[in-house]
């Protein structure tokens, strides 16, 4: 006993980074990110899932019907959802214009997702049914709609700067705002690669700004993860006098630049984010990468994340998340409104996304040009019954798909 005291009393006087590799996981995770990108990447993402696996047989969901007014709108929208909380949280905000009534049936383990939902009449009675499948859980031949818990965007850099701020017709006029407040902002930018300097950022511009801009629903890297990250890439940070106000840690993944945090003084508000886009695509640029990885938003086409690096003229690309949700619904007009306001990105397989949306009470033509997305393979658009066929969308072919009824 005294021998394990002791071996416990010295652990624990290690210092932390020493402590966070001696866990075989984080070991492994620590020498990939000395290797080439591509193979540290997939290192990197075998790691992930035998976390997963460990947690696999122990995670449970809870099993929610909530009842409430759909975002949006004033009409009265059921939903049934089994997920964890933050996802919880999340779909609730998503679906619903105010809180909802929340009725508890239990917990489920992960594990038992998918039967629950192949079994009949557990989507009975609402409008929309949503369960979280976590990987290894699939979804095998149970029936629904898989939406992706992340959707990457990504932005081609082959071009001149001028060339990508001109861009498409649509959003040129707010990308040149943008630019225009950008200069006026007077922020030198600075490469970097000091371990200091990233840290630094690390603690007095990424964690205040994500922990503000984001409350309950953040997700913050671990100083490891930025550790990691600086040895494949750089820090571009924006400064005054000296003093940085504002910064993005990049990565490079083979032909590649990835945005792995944002971060600014969070008295500079929008203005601050809006110059670390242009002068982290102008880095892109200047350095002859290909495309450049905008991070990920919430697969929700009105989500103002994805709008704004939408405004920038990226691309959805293909989800990797490990979490997605199985979905099935109910063609009513509780559903359509609820999918006007939240048009959901969901994946066909093989790489191929579509939207499944609706255009209750709006102009669809208006609404098919304010959702479509370069990445896309397709829009579904939910009608009222006998409605006519719906218009087409500036990118995305648009298949209409009429409700048998209210």
């Amino acid at each position: 006993m005294s021998g394990a005291t002791g071996l416990r009393a010295a652990y624990s006087r290690l210092p932390e980074d020493v402590r966070h590799c001696l866990r075989p996981l984080n070991f492994v995770d620590e020498a990939a990110s000395f290797l080439p990108s591509g193979v540290g990447d997939r290192i990197a993402a075998l790691t992930s899932r035998a976390r997963r696996l460990r947690l696999a047989g122990r995670a449970r969901y809870a099993v929610r019907r909530l009842d409430g007014i759909a975002a949006g709108s004033a009409v009265p929208l059921a939903v049934r959802l089994v997920a964890d909380e933050p996802s919880s949280r999340w779909w609730t905000r998503t679906l619903f214009a105010e809180p909802p009534h929340e009725t508890r049936h239990g917990t489920l383990f992960a594990r038992d997702v998918a039967a629950d939902a192949a079994a009949g009449g557990a989507d009975a009675g609402v409008d929309l049914a949503v369960w979280q499948l976590s990987w290894p859980i699939r979804q095998g031949r149970v029936a629904g709609d898989v939406v992706p818990s992340w959707t990457p965007l990504w932005l081609a850099t082959d071009r001149a700067l001028d060339d990508i701020v001109r861009g498409e017709r649509s959003g040129r006029a707010a990308r040149k705002n943008d630019v225009r407040r950008v200069l006026k902002l007077g922020l030198v930018p600075r490469v970097t690669t000091e371990p200091q300097a990233v840290e630094r950022f690390r603690r007095e511009l990424y964690e205040p700004y994500v922990r503000t801009r984001f409350g309950d629903d953040v997700v913050v890297l671990t100083r490891h993860a930025f550790r990691q990250a600086r040895r494949n890439g750089c820090l571009l940070l924006l400064e005054r006098d000296g003093e940085p106000r504002a910064g993005a840690l990049l990565e490079r993944k083979g032909e590649a630049f990835c945005v792995r945090a944002f971060g600014a003084v969070v008295e500079d508000g929008q203005a601050a984010i809006e110059a670390c886009y242009y002068h982290a695509i102008a880095l892109a640029v200047e350095r002859r990468v290909a495309r450049i990885e905008l991070g990920t938003a919430r697969p929700v086409l009105t989500d103002g994340v994805l709008r704004y690096k939408r405004k920038w003229g990226a691309r959805l690309g293909s989800p990797t998340t490990l979490d997605r949700f199985l979905v099935r619904h109910r063609n009513g007009a509780p559903l359509r409104a609820a999918l006007t306001a939240s048009p959901l990105v969901v994946e066909r397989g093989g790489g191929r996304l579509a939207a499944l949306a609706a255009a209750q009470g709006v102009d669809a033509t208006e609404q098919l040009a304010r959702i479509d997305v370069p990445g896309l393979d397709e829009i579904v658009l939910l009608l009222e019954p006998a409605a006519a066929a719906p218009p087409a969308a500036p990118w995305s072919p648009v298949r209409g798909v009429a409700a048998s009824g209210g």
